[in-house]
């Protein structure tokens, strides 16, 4: 066996200093811009629903509501794909489906309690949290931040 071939090409050496920075930055800026853009498509598909039905006496749904949850996670993956390729947060198989996926929990939390902004903040923080579990330094912070947002969020949730 070679000893490139036995090597761990799935922990990057860990960034320092700027570099560091501008990823653990970068990472925060585009979840705040993917939660703010999610939120703000989600209700406004919503008030168009309500808009639309709102004269109406039978049951009335328009597609927007039902199509802006799918379309938020198409547009979140595709610029959580540019941006982490861009900022070189890698590997992206590791980092991009758990802040996808497990992403609605703490923000829907966030939403139902205190508003659109504070979630907002809480996109930043997540998408921050998951990010640094990239790296073998910092990973036990990132996985007690995504440990301590998701079991937060989900004991608002059931409350």
């Amino acid at each position: 066996m070679h000893a490139t071939s036995i090597q761990r090409h799935d922990e990057p050496a860990a960034p320092s200093g700027g570099t560091l920075a501008v990823r653990v930055t970068g990472a925060a800026a585009t979840g705040a811009a993917l939660t703010y853009l999610s939120i703000h498509l989600m209700q406004e598909a919503y008030a168009y629903d309500a808009r639309v039905c709102a004269d109406e006496t039978s049951v009335c749904l328009t597609p927007w509501p039902v199509l802006s949850f799918p379309a938020s996670l198409a547009i979140a993956l595709v610029g959580l794909i540019v941006a982490y390729r861009l900022l070189g947060i890698r590997p992206g198989l590791k980092v991009i489906p758990p802040t996808l996926l497990l992403a609605p929990f703490p923000l829907d939390a966030a939403l139902s309690a205190v508003g659109k902004w504070p979630a907002v903040v809480v996109g930043a923080v997540w998408a921050t949290a998951v990010a640094l579990t990239a790296w073998r330094p910092y990973r036990i912070l990132g996985l007690s931040a995504t440990a301590a947002l998701l079991l937060t969020s989900f004991i608002m949730l059931c409350r």
